[in-house]
């Protein structure tokens, strides 16, 4: 995730969904593109930022953030998949109770 403060941010959702895995400081002007040498196959050490006033810099990462882990994707589908419930669930639930809330209005100007 690249930031208009000029940080760079790698997030490794595999191992911790809540927190960066690395941060580094770019430069001062606000970051606006970012490029991955690699695919999500063999991963890519290299990566590319760009920022406003044209400067790319070039950072090599670590092995374990370029590269697939055992079972990643697995682990990373299934980890969607249950988000994906969840977020469903919790929708059905606020309809459910927009419903409940609907009636008891409902309720309550017939009884007025």
């Amino acid at each position: 995730v690249i930031n208009t403060d000029g940080v760079l941010n790698i997030w490794d959702f595999f191992h911790r969904q809540n927190e960066v895995a690395y941060t580094h400081k770019i430069g001062s002007a606000a970051l606006s593109s970012i490029g991955i040498q690699g695919n999500s196959q063999v991963g890519g050490k290299l990566v590319a930022v760009g920022d406003v006033n044209g400067a790319v810099s070039l950072l090599e990462v670590c092995d374990s953030l370029a590269r697939p882990q055992h079972n990643e994707k697995v682990g990373m589908n299934n980890m969607l998949e249950r988000e994906m419930r969840r977020e469903k669930n919790l929708e059905v639930r606020e309809r459910e109770l927009k419903r409940a809330k609907a009636l008891e209005e409902e309720r309550a100007k017939k009884t007025s």
